[in-house]
């Protein structure tokens, strides 16, 4: 693919050539990932998959794990500014010369066996993580579950967050068959956490297929929200008065049902003193409050709903202006309806990627009467800036790549 003595900037570049769509099968993936002795990992394993909430149940396994003294690698997708973001080690990135490496080893062990991106990265990660021979390993799933790249490895705790409605070309067009390929990360006599209320049957098909262990919320655990606290029943612990957290309780509970199963020692103290420092670049993230600024990645309808009712808890007395950037394949309209009551001017623009949606889509999805398509995220921005008053908001989002070019434009707050 490249010269293996390129730079990293260089190796990305070249990365970014290869196809991020197709879908293999594991077994030419499992063979070089076999050549460099990564099958055999000693690291206990969650494998998280889900069509929401993905990224934030990682950031709680990650932070609960490191605060009780185990070495834990992370690895995550999208990244929202920079590549390194994706590898984490013990909390932090790794230098971009350790990347390179990794990439090396990957170019050599594949011969002129074809990958696509994301299987050239997990393989790359899965290099690192073997390197500091860590204790623990959270590997989010980058689509789907079954023919993920991720799912060459066998997972202690295999964990599907929720199920909506998303990668229809991929997956399929129904809950089911979502369901079903987010299910093929289960493992013969492991255990799978569940945290969907609205369980397809294709669940349990693959779970009994499988032999897996389910436990699912409301049957083998809960968590209940009080006003100002919240309740977590398990079959192996009861945890009143928690703290609130800043990311959905549905995740942060769902992330402690796998703890509690996966019998890793976990002091009770430490949950209570860390859950609600718990954050998420890019989630519901407040990055000013005059006007209120607020960035997310919510990128399909689920999400987009959820984000809708984030807004009304921040009680916003002014008006609510949008900044909205999305990719062409995704339900652009299902997206924007969550929010179509509560926002007073849409600013929406193409973004810098060729998966984009183009001007002419976006005119002809958005309301005409309140809404200028711009040429870019960080033209819109300041548009809606221009216009928003001190007790107004600015809500950005519509796709990992719209808050990554929100962050990354000079003039960000």
């Amino acid at each position: 693919m490249t010269n293996k003595n390129c730079s990293f900037s260089t190796w990305l570049k070249n990365l970014e050539k290869l196809d991020r769509k197709k879908i293999y099968n594991l077994i030419e993936l499992k063979s070089i990932a076999k050549k460099l002795d990564l099958l055999n990992l000693t690291s206990f394993i969650f494998t998280v998959a889900g069509t929401n909430g993905k990224g934030t149940t990682c950031a709680m396994l990650e932070r609960l794990l490191l605060n009780s003294g185990y070495q834990v690698g992370l690895y995550t997708s999208p990244h929202l500014v920079n590549f390194v973001e994706r590898v984490r080690v013990n909390g932090l990135v790794l230098n971009e010369s350790e990347h390179v490496c990794a990439f090396q080893n990957v170019e050599s062990a594949r011969n002129n066996i074809s990958l696509t991106y994301f299987e050239f990265i997990t393989l790359s990660a899965l290099i690192l993580f073997k390197k500091y021979a860590l204790d623990i390993l959270i590997l989010e799933v980058g689509l789907g579950g079954r023919l993920d790249a991720t799912n060459i490895i066998d997972s202690n705790i295999s964990i599907i967050t929720n199920i909506g409605i998303d990668h229809t070309s991929f997956l399929g067009a129904d809950r089911n068959s979502i369901a079903r390929e987010k299910s093929g990360i289960f493992r013969a006599h492991k255990i799978s956490v569940i945290g969907e209320t609205d369980i397809p049957d294709s669940v349990y098909e693959i779970a009994k297929e499988k032999k897996t262990i389910l436990k699912t919320i409301n049957t083998d655990w809960l968590w209940k929200k009080k006003d100002n606290y919240w309740d977590f029943i398990h079959s192996r612990v009861q945890l009143y008065n928690l703290p609130i957290t800043r990311i959905p309780l549905s995740n942060a509970a769902t992330a402690l049902s796998a703890l509690y199963y996966s019998n890793l020692k976990i002091n009770e103290k430490v949950i209570r003193q860390s859950i609600s420092k718990i954050q998420l670049s890019g989630r519901f993230q407040v990055v000013s409050t005059c006007p209120y600024v607020i960035i997310d990645v919510a990128h399909n309808p689920d999400a987009a709903f959820y984000l809708s009712k984030k807004i009304d808890e921040i009680n916003v007395k002014g008006k609510i202006y949008a900044v909205v950037g999305i990719l062409k394949d995704k339900d652009i309209l299902g997206i924007i309806n969550p929010l179509r009551k509560k926002v007073h001017y849409w600013f929406t623009a193409p973004l810098k990627t060729i998966r984009t949606a183009s001007k002419n889509q976006l005119k002809n999805i958005f309301p005409i009467y309140n809404t200028s398509v711009l040429n870019s995220i960080n033209e819109a921005y300041k548009k809606a800036l221009i216009l928003a008053e001190k007790e107004d908001a600015i809500i950005v989002f519509g796709s990992f790549i719209t808050i990554s070019e929100f962050l990354s434009s000079e003039k960000k707050i």
